[in-house]
């Protein structure tokens, strides 16, 4: 089973997503950007292109940065697939 992991660093701080496709963890990371454009960036527009935006955002420190990466999970599934639920109901 593949996956694709999302990893940001900003300011210090690691954030992690899980999503199904490249794509999807690509708009993740768009989406977080235009959330936190305005107080990172200030009164600058942020470009309408997507690399371009992800370049400017990312540029404004060096010790930021991003990862999309695919990731194969079979063996976690296959170790949860075989995990008994200790909740009984």
């Amino acid at each position: 089973m593949q996956v694709t992991i999302l990893a940001i660093i900003i300011e210090g701080v690691p954030l992690l997503s899980i999503h199904s496709t490249q794509p999807a963890a690509w708009s993740q990371l768009i989406s977080f950007i235009e959330a936190r454009w305005p107080d990172r960036m200030g009164s600058t527009a942020p470009p309408t292109d997507g690399e371009t935006k992800v370049r400017a955002f990312f540029g404004h420190n060096d010790d930021d940065l991003y990862a999309i990466i695919d990731a194969d999970v079979s063996e976690l599934r296959k170790a949860l697939g075989s995990a008994r639920d200790p909740v009984e109901r």
